[in-house]
């Protein structure tokens, strides 16, 4: 079967309709409407479920219309109304009304939209010989930036379109927060760093940034673009502060050094994601290579998001924080661009934190600093700080008894938060019942604890960044177990 790459598509505050329902089925839904990576059609994902969406018989052409765009990467943020219904054989809703979203429902209440300007470059090359086509790239420099410190690089899926990434708030506000610019593309999933480098010296004209060709580089992207992170690290080590690899792996051509190993890198692939021809899970891809240089000192990681196959299912929630930890370790204070290319820290083994991999389906996966780490290195990701083990703990723990309900997992991706707003945190703590403590963690310090219901809890004075809110519960014997990870983003 081909398989489809998802695109980054929220819809958040969906409500069904019940006119003509039973009483039993009159039921109000929240979730995140995505395209399937494997049928390349609309899905809802409702606590973990997966409803496909059809037009209903009554909708107007829009409502079609609308479904078929975001299958095919439109990002905007909707409100879907419908009934529930079997569609293509699985739980559905036959949707009859998709409008645009003012807001996102259920994070809290986000200040007014207030989004910074931005000067937008584009340019286009010709592949050469053996390639063929045209590479588009896009380079987005906030306003008013008297200096690029960096670079924010996130690769197509193939066949797809990152252009206009820097519109979603979790990368917006990573321009913003690091004085950094933005690069997407259209077929440099072709993996050509040549190509990106022309760009980047043509955008430094055209911007009248000429620092631009020294700045560093945050790299992510989805399957192909994922693919792209890992040779842009291959390629120019000494430029790459880190990089998330999404949908993808680490499988490397030719020689490695300690300067490739030193590279902070994290994979985030799906449980069920394969490649041809192989049984579900990257294990037998991943594994041997953390096997091998792990050991050596590779500051990479890995993980699994449980359920999830070859598709974006919100892996900004570790991406984000690992790559803005990143550069605020890597960049040193003196470095300037304009001077020539930034020497980038190298960041001490003992430095980080390590999660140990045998520990996913224990409960609680195992994190621990690098130098009180006791399991098989081999078997291990290492990771930049205590805040993102902590987020990284909550993702990668399989079987998770709690879940945040509100904000979204998702509702990062549109607008953030003011600073010093308010966040509400929604628990459902049903499949973990004669629970006696939730403590509510922003990365890895303890913002909220709750010994009694509700499982509910209000983050106040948010300050400028990312915050990865998880929950530990611990139950009456004493077991410990985590909710999902959340992401909130706050405006500089």
């Amino acid at each position: 079967m081909r398989r489809f790459p998802l695109a980054l598509v929220a819809v958040v505050g969906l409500v069904c309709a019940t006119r003509g329902l039973p009483a039993a089925e009159r039921v109000s839904v929240t979730g995140v409407a995505s395209a399937s990576g494997t049928h390349k059609r609309p899905l809802l994902l409702v606590n973990d479920r997966r409803y496909e969406l059809k037009p209903a018989d009554t909708a107007d052409a829009s409502v079609a219309n609308t479904l078929d765009a975001f299958s095919k990467g439109d990002t905007d943020i909707y409100v879907v109304k419908g009934v529930p219904a079997t569609v293509n054989g699985n739980d559905g809703i036959l949707v009859a009304s998709i409008t645009p979203a003012a807001a996102v429902v259920g994070a809290g209440t986000p200040a007014a939209p207030k989004r910074a300007g931005y000067k937008v470059y584009d340019h286009v090359i010709t592949a050469t010989p053996p390639a063929t086509g045209e590479h588009r790239l896009r380079f987005v420099v906030p306003d008013g930036l008297p200096v690029v410190r960096g670079i924010i690089v996130v690769g197509p899926y193939s066949g797809g379109d990152s252009r206009d990434y820097h519109q979603q708030a979790w990368y917006r506000e990573f321009l913003n927060l690091h004085g950094f610019a933005f690069l997407g593309a259209t077929n440099y999933y072709l993996h050509d760093y040549a190509v990106m480098r022309a760009a980047l010296r043509q955008f430094a004209a055209d911007s009248k940034h000429p620092e631009v060709v020294n700045a560093p580089y945050a790299a992510t992207g989805f399957s192909a673009g994922g693919g792209y992170t890992r040779q842009l690290m291959k390629a120019d080590p000494d430029r790459v502060i880190a990089g998330v690899v999404v949908g993808s792996t680490m499988k490397l051509r030719g020689p490695l050094t300690d300067d490739h190993r030193r590279v902070p890198m994290c994979v985030i692939n799906g449980e069920l994601e394969h490649d041809p021809g192989e049984g579900p899970g990257m294990a037998k891809r991943l594994e041997p290579v953390l096997a091998e240089h792990r050991p050596q000192g590779a500051r990479w990681g890995w993980m699994a998001v449980q359920g999830v196959g070859h598709e974006f299912a919100g892996q900004e929630v570790l991406a984000m924080p690992m790559l803005d930890a990143a550069v605020r370790l890597r960049y040193p204070a003196d470095g300037d661009v304009r001077k020539g290319p930034v020497g980038l820290k190298h960041l001490a083994l003992e430095s980080g934190w390590v999660a140990d991999n045998t520990t996913w389906t224990s409960g609680l996966t195992a994190v621990a600093p690098a130098g009180q780490f006791k399991g098989d290195v081999a078997k291990s990701s290492w990771l930049p700080n205590e805040d993102v083990a902590f987020v990284y703990r909550a993702y990668s723990t399989l079987d998770r008894p709690l879940r945040i309900t509100s904000p979204d997992p998702m509702s990062a991706r549109g607008e953030a938060f003011d600073a010093g707003s308010r966040v509400t945190i929604d628990v459902d703590a049903s499949r973990f019942p004669g629970w006696a403590k939730l403590e509510l963690y922003d990365g890895a310090r303890k913002v909220g604890e709750r010994t009694a219901a509700p499982a509910r809890f209000v983050v106040t004075g948010l300050t400028a960044g990312y915050h990865a809110f998880s929950v530990l519960g611990t139950d009456g014997r004493g077991a410990v177990r985590p909710s999902n990870p959340v992401l909130v983003v706050v405006r500089k």
